[in-house]
């Protein structure tokens, strides 16, 4: 997965990119079905948004029968390291990251991705 992107997703585009972390991959009507009601979206703006995120590197797209199939290009862990690296300097201002035993109950990562994300955390620590 690309690691190109530069700035935080947005609060849209981080739905998204979970749903397409769970799912792997889907079309923009798929997408559209989960998070419409949401966001209030019609499905021309949830296209216009995977269009954005693509451009951002976020996702990529792959046209099959007709249809783009949308896959998410970032890494979750890398991408939630690096959100929460951020927060941690930026707003609270901290010198050290979190330990990643904060978010051992999160719904969004498995065992391995926080052993993983521990990892990134550290690795930021280091810098």
């Amino acid at each position: 997965m690309s690691e190109r992107i530069s700035d935080n997703p947005t609060k849209p585009e981080l739905a998204i990119l979970k749903l397409l972390w769970r799912s792997k991959e889907m079309s923009a009507r798929e997408i559209h079905t989960q998070i419409a009601d949401d966001f209030g979206w019609s499905y021309s703006t949830v296209r216009t948004v995977l269009e954005r995120m693509s451009d951002k590197g976020l996702v990529s797209k792959t046209p099959v029968d007709g249809v783009n199939i949308y896959e998410a290009t970032v890494g979750k862990v890398a991408l939630l390291g690096r959100m929460i690296s951020d927060f941690s300097q930026r707003v609270l201002e901290l010198d050290a990251a979190p330990t990643a035993a904060f978010f051992a109950q999160s719904k969004l990562l498995s065992e391995d991705e926080v052993v993983e994300l521990e990892d990134v955390l550290s690795e930021w620590e280091d810098e």
